[in-house]
């Protein structure tokens, strides 16, 4: 179900895509729903490149899924159409049946952070209709995944984090 390997797996995965000028509103601005679908559609192709993990498969083979039970974004600088945007996500937590995940936006150059969002996903047996445990091997795979430094337990505090960062990346340069 999940193809085990040897040589280890990222903690950070990232990857690129560029903002379309369908999902902007008539300043260019990337539109604050779209963000969403954006960080989602990445984790998902981000997931299946660097685990081998195709969730929709998983879902059909195992009736389990994750839903989304909360979101927390905050948005930072605009994302402008047609721009290239890098986006990183990373398991920040993870228990017995729900996971958060961390989603990053920055420009092309990884200069300029745009948005951070926090998911709380809740994994659910799609035929009962009720919470689920994960399973064994999904487990290994979060363990062996999960970003092993500290997270600070409010999301308010993870974005100051992030932002003072940047900000010292951005004076060195």
């Amino acid at each position: 179900m999940i193809p085990t390997t040897t040589s280890p797996r990222p903690a950070v995965l990232e990857s690129q895509t560029r903002i379309r000028f369908d999902h902007c509103d008539p300043f260019g601005h990337l539109n604050n729903s779209a963000f969403l679908n954006y960080f989602q559609n990445e984790r998902e192709d981000q997931v299946e490149a660097a685990y081998g993990l195709d969730i929709h498969a998983f879902f059909r083979k195992t009736g389990r899924a994750w839903v989304v039970g909360q979101n927390q974004i905050v948005y930072l600088k605009p994302a402008l159409v047609r721009e290239f945007v890098t986006i990183q996500t990373s398991i920040r937590q993870v228990t017995d049946s729900s996971m958060l995940v961390e989603h990053i936006m920055l420009d092309e150059k990884k200069e300029k952070l745009k948005a951070i969002l926090w998911t709380k996903f809740v994994y659910i047996d799609v035929r009962k209709s009720e919470r689920a445990s994960h399973e064994p091997e999904l487990m290994a795979l979060f363990d062996d995944v999960v970003v092993k430094e500290e997270t600070p337990a409010l999301f308010e505090d993870r974005v100051a984090q992030l932002r003072g960062q940047m900000k010292a990346v951005t004076q060195k340069a």
